[in-house]
C-alpha cells in the first residue's frame, strides 16, 4: 500500500501515543479525546491512524472529524465511514458506508446505568455495556442518540432518538424514533429525473 507523506507523518504522530497506551500509561479513551482536538486534515489523518492501530476492526477510509472521539477499543468499524464533528461513540459494530452528522452519540446500550434501587444512589449502581450494531449504509443525521441497534440503509432523521431496531431501510425520526416510511416503498414514488 503506497503512503503518503501526510499519512507518514501521521503515523509518526501517532506512534508515541500507540506506545503509552501499550505501556498503560494512560486509557484508550483519554488518548482518542485528546486526538479529538487536532484540527482539519491533519486532525483526520491522525484520529484515522489512531483507530487503524486500536480498535478491535478498522476499515479503510474511515474520516473522524474534529472534536469526535470512540470510546471503546473493542468497537469495529467498516469502511468508507464518515464520523462528523462532535460524535461521541461507545461500544459499537459500525457496518461500511456510516455517515453520520454532528453531535451525534451512540451508547453502548440502553443499560449503561442501574438504577432499580433507590436506597443506593444511582452511579454507585452497576449498569451494562451493550454493543450496538449500525448496519451498511446507514445515515444518522445531526443530533441523533441511537440507544439500539440500526438496521443496514436506515436513514434517522435529525434529533432523533433510537431505543429500538426497526426493519432494514426504514426511514425514521422523532423522541423515540418510529419509522415514518420505508425507503423501500420510496423507490416506486420518486419522480425520474
Amino acid at each position: 500500500m503506497r503512503r503518503t507523506l501526510g499519512s507518514l507523518l501521521s503515523i509518526a504522530f501517532v506512534l508515541p501515543l500507540l506506545a503509552i497506551h501499550r505501556l498503560r500509561l494512560a486509557r484508550f479513551d483519554t488518548l482518542s479525546q485528546v486526538l479529538a482536538f487536532v484540527p482539519g486534515v491533519a486532525g483526520v489523518g491522525v484520529r484515522r491512524e489512531w483507530y487503524r492501530h486500536t480498535l478491535a476492526a478498522c476499515g479503510e477510509h474511515l474520516v473522524v472529524d474534529f472534536l469526535s472521539a470512540i470510546r471503546s477499543p473493542e468497537t469495529r468499524v467498516g469502511h468508507h465511514c464518515y464520523i462528523g464533528r462532535s460524535n461521541w461513540i461507545g461500544l459499537a459494530d459500525i457496518g461500511d458506508g456510516l455517515l453520520s452528522g454532528n453531535n451525534v452519540t451512540i451508547h453502548s446500550g440502553a443499560h449503561q446505568h442501574g438504577f432499580a434501587r433507590v436506597d443506593v444512589p444511582m452511579r454507585l449502581q452497576p449498569g451494562r455495556m451493550e454493543r450496538v450494531s449500525i448496519g451498511e449504509d446507514v445515515w444518522l443525521g445531526s443530533h441523533v442518540v441511537v440507544n439500539a441497534d440500526v438496521a443496514r440503509g436506515t436513514i434517522v432523521g435529525s434529533g432523533a432518538v433510537v431505543t429500538a431496531p426497526y426493519p432494514p431501510f426504514s426511514i425514521l425520526g422523532g423522541v423515540p424514533a418510529r419509522v415514518l416510511r420505508s425507503r423501500l416503498a420510496s423507490e416506486s414514488q420518486v419522480a425520474p429525473g
